[in-house]
């Protein structure tokens, strides 16, 4: 009978692991992404890979802090065009568990910076969704544009219009958590005065420096014009102090803060094309200097941060909108900021470019994806470029527009 009972629960033990990915993977020090790959999710761990959905049409994967989650978007394809709403997801990874939270969600949703609470914009609406009690969905406010999460949690950043017109100017107000009456509340944080020469309607989402005494983000106008131009703007976290900086392209990833100083890297340029007038600047807020790190005859066209005096770009030759096969395709290059000393660390082929560099500091390791238009893969290599192996091949590829690809449509690595 003993004998029985050991053996019965041996084979549960093996059923149960069985149905769950990664099962041996306990570990959130440990290199993950998900990715997609034929339209369905995928994760990789290390060198495992397994397929999470199966015959489905998945975007916009975003880890939870803690790796224990995936939130992502169900939608419908339509030809090529891309999807910016549809059916919000939460995958749990341990469980390997699908719930579905909500129809008509745009791709804006956020997860805490500490714990598994998912922030979702549906419409105009702010709601909140906490993983560990699902189909709970808490209405947070309304009216809004963007948001982002406070940096420490405890409530959000929103950005609104003061009115219908498209001149009216924009509301920033922070949503904070009162326990006395056990809901949220807006507070007036501060307004952006609109222009009759403008036309700005909203922001981009919100970043903040390390020690969160700054606020960069985007002005963004009109859909026409926002393809062209959007203006990158600072504001103190006091609301003292509000600065704009340079024209930019509506790419989120292209402004980012350096890891402990107040330096700010972007990518400057008037123009909806990426092979045409894109410039990597930093900007010392402290010191209000800025420089520009791009060589004459060359643009950069996304950035990551390694240390405070160290940037990876991915840069290419500029050039006049050629046919398809002549436009020139991107390496990354490493740049030294104290010395401007820059150096290509990869090599694609000439039909091949470089994109979207992150870097992975517990692993001291650059992680990019290279494609040669039609196909993509995930590539690792040390902090030179070298030891290059490929980490995921074929994933799918981003939307495209003017030479620029969406990759975080696709693929979302895992930063512990």
């Amino acid at each position: 009978m003993m004998k029985r009972i050991v053996i019965f629960f041996i084979i549960a033990a093996i059923v149960s692991m069985q149905h769950s990915p990664f099962f041996l993977a306990q570990s959130n020090e440990e290199l993950k992404a998900a990715f997609v790959k034929n339209d369905d999710l995928w994760l990789k761990v290390e060198d495992k890979e397994k397929r999470i959905t199966n015959g489905e049409y998945v975007r916009y994967p975003q880890w939870s802090f803690d790796g224990n989650w995936i939130a992502y978007i169900r939608g419908v394809k339509k030809n090529e065009f891309p999807i910016f709403e549809g059916d919000l997801w939460l995958y749990n990874v341990k469980q390997n568990h699908h719930t579905k939270v909500l129809p008509n969600v745009n791709k804006n949703f956020q997860w805490a910076p500490h714990n598994n609470i998912l922030a979702l914009q549906s419409a105009n609406d702010l709601k909140t969704i906490d993983a560990q009690s699902l189909h709970q969905l808490q209405n947070i406010t309304s009216g809004i544009e963007n948001f982002s999460w406070l940096p420490d949690g405890s409530g959000f950043l929103t950005s609104s219009k003061a009115g219908e017109n498209v001149f009216s100017d924009i509301v920033l107000s922070k949503v904070l958590f009162n326990r006395k009456k056990n809901q949220y509340q807006s507070h007036h944080f501060y307004t952006i005065h609109v222009g009759r020469n403008d036309y700005f309607y909203g922001t981009s989402q919100f970043k903040w420096s390390y020690d969160n005494r700054w606020i960069a983000f985007q002005l963004v106008p009109t859909a026409s014009l926002s393809a062209n131009s959007n203006t990158l703007s600072i504001l103190s976290n006091d609301g003292s102090h509000f600065h704009k900086f340079g024209e930019m392209l509506h790419y989120e990833e292209w402004f980012q803060w350096a890891p402990t100083t107040n330096s700010l890297g972007y990518i400057e340029g008037f123009g909806r094309g990426t092979i045409q007038n894109k410039k990597l600047k930093v900007e010392d807020i402290v010191n209000n200097t800025n420089i520009l790190f791009s060589p004459k005859g060359f643009v950069d066209r996304d950035l990551t941060w390694k240390t405070d005096n160290q940037i990876f770009v991915s840069r290419s030759l500029e050039s006049d909108w050629l046919d398809v096969e002549l436009r020139p395709m991107p390496s990354i290059y490493r740049i030294n900021l104290q010395t401007n000393k820059q150096r290509k660390i990869t090599s694609p082929s000439s039909k091949e470019g470089d994109f979207y560099p992150q870097w992975i500091s517990n692993e001291n390791k650059l992680i990019w994806i290279r494609t040669d238009r039609d196909h993509a893969s995930v590539l690792i290599a040390d902090t030179n470029g070298e030891d290059q192996k490929k980490w995921i091949e074929n994933i799918d590829i981003g939307s495209w527009y003017y030479e620029h690809w969406e990759w975080d449509e696709v693929f979302s690595l895992y930063q512990p």
